[in-house]
Order: C-alpha cells, then structure tokens, then sequence
C-alpha cells in the first residue's frame, strides 16, 4: 500500500488512516468530527487551494471539510 498525506490525494480516492500527528487540540477536534486512525474515507474534494471535502465511509458516510493545514498532519494509506 502506498502512504501518503491526506493532502496530497486525489479525487475519489478511498483511504485509510494510519495515523494523526496533530497538536493535542486538533487531535481532539478531529476525534470528535469522527475521524480515528483505521476509519476508511473517500475523497471528494481536494483543490489546490482551500479545505479538502471527505467522506468517512466508516461513519454513515459522513461529509467533513478539513482544511489544508490540518490534512497535512494526517498519515493515510491507499486503498484503491
């Protein structure tokens, strides 16, 4: 499997998390948003600039905005 920043995938891209290596505030806003190392996300949105838009397909397919900053912290894993 290939690793990489939740930053630097694609459109419709399905990933999982390996792991978050945020501040313990953000670590914490991420937990409570949903979003835990081993959930399975699609991404639906990533442009070159702004937040990414995700879709947690481990959590009734929730949608999240995450920004850019943030995605650059979060250590995923291609599934497709």
């Amino acid at each position: 499997m290939i690793e990489m920043l939740l930053s630097e995938a694609r459109n419709e891209k399905i990933v999982k998390i390996i792991s978050i290596n945020a501040s313990k505030g953000a670590k914490y806003k991420l937990l409570s948003l949903g979003l835990h190392p081993n959930d399975i996300i699609q991404i639906l949105s990533n442009p070159s600039f702004g937040p990414l838009l995700i879709k947690n397909i481990s959590k009734d397919n929730a949608r999240i905005a995450i920004g850019r900053v943030i995605a650059e912290k979060i250590q995923v894993e291609s599934i497709n």
